[in-house]
């Protein structure tokens, strides 16, 4: 009798309890200064599962170790087709082109014989300021095709890097279209990195490389430079090094002023010093020959600024350096005033049309469009992946499908939803107490995730042209 009536109390204070929270705010209820939640049942059941859902960093050890595997061992079609159709890291390609990447492993694997650079332009938000996930994408390129120098930077380092550093006369104006740092400019000449600096009278920028760890060895040094200006007059560069001061080379291709110097060795430091008036839209520091990576970061920006540059200025630098892939990586920025799936298809539209703008300006360059990480708040006072964060990410992937780009889910190889929480919470830690952005040790190692998943289509690449051979050299006995 007194096990009946437990019984019945209990059901009860659930049916009490279950009462209260339909009719409880959802958003809680102030209480001296503090807020109030009443648990739903999904939250019940979301924290009876959380040790399945939120062990992101196990998923991650076995996505590094098959493509570990993948990478080396893969030898059959069979192989490949498996890890492009079901592996959490592979980049979704445009209508399943296996082939979309071949034009830019072609111009990585001839650069050095040919005697010419390359650039793969890396645009994103503030996850990769500092020079942070593009070092490590660098450096894993540089040494598998060639390279030297840590590529294309701006004459002001909005963001100090952690490869380069930089000083420059105080009377540089300096302009950024987009992001934390917005500073428009009266005109829409902008270059490849949304920035230009108006420079008047006598400048000088210095440029020296970190003192950084031996496995950076390929971006201390450079043996090419190259200044890019546009609109000038009586605009002249000087240029020199601690051992030398090479002879300038001066190239007219309208709208640009080319400034190049070739060093007769590599060098870790340089000088510019300036006179007149002119725009400057960048300055590269190159190898002879390789691939150069660019970090082009913008805090605070959501990507949607490239269609309102002038698109001469842009399109005839992307020629000039030799584009052959595009990365852009952003997404991040306009989770918190998404709302509804009205909000997520308006950027979505402001995402396709800065693609089909980048492809018109520069169509042998391949995109991959990467989607943003996952993401913390607080939501009902728990920790979890922002609302709409993967329907973003979805609008982000058909974006780039529809519109001839690859996609690359960050999201997923994280681990999926709340797998930065797992993220912030690992020894060392491999992302930072705000739940957004990555350490140094976590942009190293999702970098090196998207390298390695990035091999695994450069080695298809390579099993496709050894079987074309040797179907050639069969038909030819």
């Amino acid at each position: 009798m007194q096990a009946n009536r437990t019984f019945l109390f209990i059901i009860l204070v659930l049916t009490l309890l279950s009462f209260v929270s339909i009719f409880f705010p959802e958003e809680g209820i102030a209480v001296s200064g503090q807020k109030l939640y009443f648990l739903t049942m999904d939250d019940i059941a979301s924290d009876s599962s959380s040790n399945q859902e939120t062990d992101a960093l196990v998923r991650v050890q076995a996505i590094e170790e098959s493509l570990r595997q993948d990478s080396i061992y893969t030898d059959s079609l069979a192989a490949f087709v498996r890890f492009f159709d079901e592996h959490p890291s592979r980049i979704s390609l445009p209508q399943n082109n296996y082939h979309y990447f071949d034009s830019l492993f072609q111009a990585l694997e001839t650069c050095e014989a040919l005697q010419k650079n390359i650039h793969i332009l890396h645009y994103g938000d503030s996850q990769i300021e500092g020079d942070r996930i593009t070092s490590s994408i660098r450096q894993n390129l540089q040494a598998k095709f060639g390279g030297n120098g840590p590529g294309l930077l701006p004459a002001v380092q909005t963001i100090p890097s952690a490869v380069v550093g930089q000083t420059v006369s105080k009377n540089m104006v300096h302009y950024i279209i987009s992001g934390s740092f917005k500073n428009k400019a009266p005109h829409n000449r902008y270059g490849v990195l949304g920035q230009v600096d108006i420079s008047a009278g006598e400048n000088s920028i210095s440029i020296f490389s970190r003192n950084l760890k031996d496995t950076f060895n390929n971006v201390k040094e450079f043996q090419t430079v190259r200044l890019f200006t546009g609109r000038a007059k009586n605009f002249k560069a000087r240029f020199n090094t601690r051992n030398e001061s090479p002879q300038v080379e001066i190239e007219e291709q309208p709208p640009l002023k080319i400034f190049s110097w070739q060093l007769k060795k590599p060098a870790k430091q340089c000088t510019f010093r300036l006179s007149g008036a002119g725009e400057i839209y960048g300055i590269s520091l190159e190898g002879l020959s390789g691939v150069s990576v660019d970090n082009i970061p913008f805090r605070g920006s959501s990507g949607t600024f490239f269609s309102s540059m002038d698109s001469t200025v842009i399109s005839t630098l992307y020629k000039e350096l030799n584009v052959k892939l595009i990365l852009l990586e952003f997404g991040g920025n306009v989770m918190p005033v998404i709302r509804d799936t009205a909000a997520i298809m308006h950027y979505q539209k402001q995402i396709v049309k800065q693609i089909r703008y980048l492809k018109k300006l520069q169509p042998d360059a391949c995109i991959l469009l990467i989607g943003p990480a996952d993401m913390s708040k607080k939501v009902r006072g728990k920790l979890q992946t922002y609302p709409f964060l993967e329907e973003v990410i979805g609008a982000l992937k058909a974006a780039a499908l529809e519109n001839d780009a690859a996609f690359w889910n960050m999201y997923e190889v994280m681990g999926g939803h709340n797998s930065m929480i797992d993220w912030v919470k690992s020894a060392p830690k491999l992302a930072a107490p705000d739940y957004i952005h990555f350490t140094n040790k976590g942009a190293e190692r999702i970098a090196h995730l998207f390298y390695e998943s990035l091999m695994v289509y450069y080695n298809y690449y390579c099993f496709e042209k050894e079987h074309r051979i040797d179907q050639q050299q069969n038909a030819t006995e």
